[in-house]
């Protein structure tokens, strides 16, 4: 089955004054972009930081934003719940079958609520994919981020990413098909213990399309820019830079602009 789901535009009343709640109890994750700051219309690849990740975007990412999400998250509770407890933690977090099976239990009763509050449009496995696909240039069309976490965690989550799923290239396709021009990309990091957010600079599908590349390959170079992210989180080089800091890079004329006239 697949799940239809429509996007509000602006957050939910109900979801709102929870999310402020709930900062007074998170962590504050401190948000860098390099280059220029960050975009309405424009699509972000981050890592899932294990399941962390949508939640500190939902909490502190600068825009109000749409995510890619499991539909199995946004179906009833056994749904949720088997989903929770077979694959997040049996399967990619390594719980035990016991331990797994009580938190599957509990945060299946509320999950669901939380991702349509985060605003999360499902994903599949298959060819129902194609309709996420148009959602999303919909969303993007409107100028809405839409932030997609495509690390494959099958074997489970690292600091350094092994691969990408190109299911975010159709995405890119799809918009230039759509409109005529690309939609800028920036690669996005997060990492969970300096509670540090980078955001990259954009780059656009053209850019890839000239060099022969195809989807998987795509998918390959997106993701050595994420883990170039994370390398430069790790070395300090951000550590002393206060929140919402802009760190210009070398070509600050690759902005969202630059990817309508290629």
């Amino acid at each position: 089955m697949r799940i239809e789901y429509d996007l509000p535009k602006k957050p939910q009343p109900v979801y709102k004054p929870l999310r402020a709640f709930l900062k007074l109890f998170v962590r504050k994750t401190k948000v860098i972009t390099l280059g220029a700051p960050a975009e309405n219309k424009c699509l972000y690849l981050s890592n899932h930081a294990n399941k962390t990740g949508p939640f500190l975007v939902d909490m502190f990412f600068p825009l109000y934003s749409v995510k890619w999400g499991a539909h199995e998250m946004l179906g009833n509770y056994s749904s949720r719940r088997a989903y929770l407890r077979d694959v997040l933690y049996i399967q990619k977090n390594k719980t035990g079958r016991r331990t797994a099976a009580f938190k599957a239990f509990f945060e299946a009763f509320f999950s669901g609520f939380f991702y349509r509050g985060i605003k999360v449009l499902p994903t599949y496995q298959d060819v129902r994919l194609m309709h996420t696909v148009k959602k999303s240039v919909d969303v993007l069309a409107e100028n809405i981020p839409l932030i997609i976490f495509p690390e494959n965690s099958n074997d489970g989550y690292f600091d350094l990413l092994t691969e990408f799923m190109p299911g975010f290239v159709a995405v890119m396709q799809a918009y230039r098909r759509k409109f005529g021009e690309d939609i800028p990309v920036r690669p996005m990091y997060i990492h969970r213990k300096k509670r540090i957010m980078v955001i990259g600079e954009p780059v656009c599908l053209q850019e890839f399309v000239s060099l022969g590349m195809d989807k998987y390959e795509i998918a390959e170079a997106m993701k050595n820019r994420v883990n170039e992210l994370y390398t430069r989180i790790a070395s300090g080089e951000f550590d002393k830079l206060p929140h919402g800091a802009v760190v210009k890079g070398e070509a600050p004329a690759k902005e969202g602009r630059m990817c309508a006239e290629m």
